[in-house]
């Protein structure tokens, strides 16, 4: 990051896009955070809005994730190992690179767990 402005805009967008991709309103998000629609604009603008970790946290909430997920990311992928392990049967395998990429694209775009199936003892193993 270059600077705090540039940060704080990152962190606006990626509210922004997480709260359109639940189809949620400003309005809306501010009623489920107890924070104003001025302040909740103001975020997501290229405003320079601060806010803290404590709201950031309670807007995380509000639109069910976390706030890393609302960090600006260097790397975006969410799977970077090709070997996956089951931590109940300790079964290894490599994951193709196209499995990797599709997990990815659909962390990208949804923001949940994903969850694969052992298929050595059959349990799920959740990213």
């Amino acid at each position: 990051m270059e600077n705090d402005l540039e940060l704080y805009n990152i962190i606006g967008q990626n509210i922004k896009k997480r709260r359109k991709s639940l189809g949620i309103t400003q309005e809306k998000l501010a009623e489920l955070t107890n924070y104003s629609l001025s302040f909740i604009a103001n975020i997501e603008s290229r405003t320079f809005q601060s806010f803290s970790i404590s709201a950031l946290n309670n807007i995380a909430k509000a639109l069910n994730t976390n706030m890393l997920n609302l960090l600006p990311q260097d790397n975006k992928e969410f799977i970077k190992n090709k070997e996956i392990k089951c931590e109940y049967c300790d079964y290894h395998t490599e994951i193709p690179i196209e499995l990797i990429n599709l997990i990815n694209n659909i962390h990208e775009i949804t923001y949940k767990k994903i969850k694969l199936t052992c298929p050595k003892c059959n349990k799920k193993i959740i990213f």
